[in-house]
C-alpha cells in the first residue's frame, strides 16, 4: 500500500490509535522524562566533582614535583652533613611512596568509573 491509496478514514483512524496509545501511555512517558532529567542532573553534578578532582590530582602532582626537585637540590647541597643529606633522600622516597599510593587510588577510581 503506498501513501497515495491511504483513504482520510484510514489516515484519521490511524491518527487516533496513536493519540490513543499516547494518551494511555502518558504516565509511563512522562515517568521516562523524569528519569531521564533526574540522571542528566546527577551526570553533571557527577563530571563536575570528577573535573574538580582531575585538577586537583593536577595539581598535587604539580606540587610533587617541585617538592622533589627541591628536596633533590637540597641533597645534592655540598654544604649539608650526610644525616640531613640522608633525611632528604628518605623524604623524596616518602614523597614516591605517597604518590604511588595515591595514583593507585586513582587508577581504581577510573577502573571503576570505566566498567
Amino acid at each position: 500500500m503506498t501513501d497515495s491509496s491511504i483513504t482520510p478514514n484510514e489516515s484519521m483512524a490511524t491518527s487516533a490509535i496513536i493519540a490513543k496509545g499516547l494518551v494511555e501511555n502518558l504516565p509511563v512517558i512522562i515517568d521516562g522524562f523524569k528519569s531521564i532529567y533526574a540522571l542528566r542532573a546527577k551526570e553533571d553534578a557527577f563530571r563536575e566533582a570528577l573535573q574538580a578532582r582531575c585538577a586537583e590530582l593536577q595539581i598535587n602532582s604539580q606540587n610533587f614535583s617541585t617538592l622533589v626537585q627541591g628536596l633533590t637540590e637540597l641533597s645534592k647541597n655540598e654544604g649539608a652533613d650526610e644525616e640531613t643529606k640522608a633525611m632528604y633522600r628518605d623524604m623524596i622516597r616518602s614523597l614516591f611512596d605517597l604518590f604511588a599510593l595515591r595514583s593507585r587510588d586513582s587508577s581504581a577510581f577510573s577502573d571503576f568509573m570505566n566498567s
